[in-house]
């Protein structure tokens, strides 16, 4: 070709694409604002009151008729004399929308002047900015203060949406939870912790035909923040709550330091969380490698299955031999119950161990297994003697009157939160996992509620970070655990911690994942699979009931490893009992098929579920919603093949179909893989 040709067509074409992808912000004949690309349009009226028209994505728009009326923001402020009013865009006076730019990209400011003191001259702006090509608009938020004024807390974006019909709310709880949306009434999601792992919230249409409404704080601190779904008739509001940061109000001026992203795609919500949700995720320190790049401790990889032995007694330890031998070497043994007190009490006074525990800690090593024992990695018992001794209550977490966070468990004894930016409570964690590690010579420490329990805000004038929430909870814990691996842990030596709040996934070698809510108004779904499957080792489904040989053993065995998951921790006298002896043959089973598979299930990507057809009859599975006796999932591995995945809970082989047509066979209590075709 000729290449002056050449240039003039490549020219003509980046022209053409830019003039369609370019952000405009223009004001139509009705005096609206009009923010739009060829990706989204975003309608602001031009009134004297502030409302956001249309929403308009994929040729639809997402807000009622009449617009999302909700107020947008709500911020609490604190005055130096402990003024302390709340305050809503009402309270103060509406200078209407213009058009500006934020950080280089094209934007639509509203403000509002507040009345803080005699006059209305301390400013609140939302910025919503659409750089050119994006496929989403970001909402920010910024206040001007009198000096010596904080924010304390805020409620932003506050935005209403139309019920899509028959419509379903999916949320970042443990694995993912799928709740149906009703006329009043409101979900939440709590972050970082087991009721919101990740930060997003997404509204569906379970039947595909009304795409799906993605609401995502882009905050890459993995700062506290709570999101709620307010549900008002045909109607429900996304919202964002916060527990500001004192440090975020400087110079008389108040930012929220990171922006939220809001859209609707016309595809599945799992199609939505993997193109809006895991690129930006992939873009965090906790998820920035693969699991096969990460350190972790070579046994957790080829540890498939787990058992959890509950007390230290001669019952315990010959179900552990029994269960080793049964099963082989490479078993991981979450140990409870090893303390010198009883389970949630004396926190953090685990020692002496119980009798016999180092011995049996040795004696399970022997045998071919790795254990990590029990502690708490947040709680301090304000009865005990270290509690006095060490001046734990210097290390409490305080909410703003100075009083303590306290919570009780089953064992009915109060626990208070301890903050982990606390030097005490840093060393004090530090001396636990070393003197666990030195002296009973343990494969590594379990830590709970890390992962798992709300990052609490904390008001002490003496722990070094600033009052109220914010990103310093995580990055005191990254602090501490980055640490102790780098100066104590060998490479051998395993981190491990309940639950999957995500800013944590990069500390520890392997997140249990138990607390999954499931009831007959809720089911659960792989929401953190699609995202994270290859960034993180997993282990667990729900709490294994007492009672497992009714189905749920089964059908949590065959989630597991369609999920990822280790699979097992069990009780080993409860699996080892004679009347679960099928139970124990589908753990089995399917552990070894896992550990075959490491190409897949170590570093590789879960990408769907699916049910097969043929011989597949639905059961009822105890305490879960009915399920097909087979079930299959789709996988990535590490060289970029794509596997359905199908397992077996029944006791006969089926014969079932693949998404593609193809029959093939499963064995009873099995699994199998088959290349998907081209």
């Amino acid at each position: 070709m000729n290449n002056k040709l050449f240039l003039v067509i490549a020219i003509f074409i980046d022209l053409s694409f830019g003039v369609n992808a370019a952000t405009t912000v223009t004001t139509d004949n009705a005096g609206d604002v009009v923010l739009a690309n060829e990706n989204v349009t975003l309608v602001f009226s031009g009134g004297k009151d502030f409302l956001i028209k249309e929403f308009v994505m994929a040729g639809r728009n997402i807000l009622p008729d009449g617009g999302s009326k909700a107020y947008p923001w709500e911020l609490t402020y604190l005055g130096p004399n402990g003024e302390n009013p709340q305050l809503r865009p009402f309270r103060g006076e509406y200078c209407g929308t213009e058009k500006t730019e934020y950080y280089g990209a094209k934007a639509v400011k509203a403000t509002w002047n507040m009345v803080l003191r005699e006059k209305a001259e301390w400013p609140v702006t939302v910025t919503v900015a659409l750089p050119d090509n994006a496929e989403l608009p970001t909402f920010y938020i910024d206040a001007a203060l009198p000096d010596g004024w904080v924010i304390s807390s805020l409620e932003f974006p506050r935005i209403t949406f139309s019920q899509l019909p028959g419509g379903k709310a999916v949320l970042p709880i443990a694995f993912g939870t799928e709740y149906s949306l009703s006329r009043e009434g409101q979900l939440k999601t709590r972050y970082p912790s087991v009721t919101g792992s990740m930060q997003l919230m997404m509204m569906h249409d379970p039947s595909g035909e009304l795409g799906t409404v993605f609401f995502a704080p882009r905050d890459l601190s993995g700062g506290n923040k709570e999101m709620r779904m307010q549900m008002e008739g045909d109607n429900v509001t996304f919202v964002q709550q916060v527990v500001a940061n004192y440090d975020w109000s400087k110079d008389g001026h108040f930012s929220l330091p990171y922006g939220v992203e809001i859209g609707y795609n016309p595809g599945s919500w799992q199609d939505t969380a993997l193109m809006w949700y895991r690129p930006w995720a992939l873009s965090a320190q906790w998820a920035s490698k693969n699991v096969r790049e990460r350190n972790i401790a070579p046994w957790v990889e080829h540890a498939d299955m787990w058992l959890r032995p509950g007390d230290v007694n001669p019952e315990t330890l010959e179900a552990v031999r029994k269960a080793l031998e049964y099963y082989g070497e490479g078993v991981g043994l979450h140990w409870y119950y090893w303390h010198n007190y009883p389970f949630d009490t004396h926190y953090p006074d685990y020692f002496p161990a119980q009798p016999g525990f180092k011995e049996m800690v040795a004696e399970a090593q022997s045998l071919g297994a790795y254990v990590t024992p029990y502690i708490n990695g947040r709680l301090w018992d304000p009865s005990t003697e270290s509690y006095k001794a060490e001046n734990g209550a210097a290390a409490s977490c305080r909410k703003p009157d100075g009083t303590l966070y306290t919570e009780v468990y089953g064992s009915k004894v109060l626990n208070t939160v301890t903050c982990p930016a606390s030097d005490i409570w840093q060393d004090k964690l530090k001396y636990l996992n070393r003197f666990i590690l030195d002296s009973l010579k343990t494969d590594g420490v379990y830590m709970d509620q890390i992962g798992c329990a709300a990052a609490e805000p904390c008001y002490a004038d003496n722990h070094g970070h600033g009052k109220g929430g914010g990103s310093w909870w995580p990055e005191a814990y990254r602090k501490i655990l980055t640490e102790m691996r780098e100066t104590f842990y060998t490479p051998d030596q395993a981190m491990t911690t309940e639950e999957n709040a995500e800013p944590y996934i990069d500390l520890f070698d392997m997140m249990l994942i138990v607390n999954s809510p499931h009831a007959a108004y809720m089911r659960m779904v792989p929401l953190f699979p699609l995202i994270y499957s290859d960034r993180c080792v997993y282990s667990g489904f729900t709490y294994i009931p007492w009672t497992v040989n009714d189905g749920s053993l089964r059908y949590i065995t065959m989630k597991s490893l369609l999920w990822g998951s280790q699979l097992g921790w069990v009780e080993p006298k409860l699996l080892m009992k004679e009347e679960n002896a099928a139970e124990a043959l589908m753990i089995k089973n399917l552990a070894k098929f896992r550990k075959d598979n490491h190409d897949i299930f170590f570093g590789g990507r879960f990408m769907s579920e699916f049910t097969p057809e043929g011989d597949n009859e639905t059961v009822n599975i105890p305490n879960y919603q009915p399920s097909p006796v087979v079930m299959g999932a789709e996988w990535i591995d590490i060289d970029g093949r794509t596997y359905y995945i199908l397992v077996n809970m029944s006791d006969r082989d089926r014969n079932v179909s693949l998404p593609d047509g193809r029959q093939t066979s499963v064995r009873a209590f099995n699994a199998t893989k088959i290349i998907k075709s081209a």
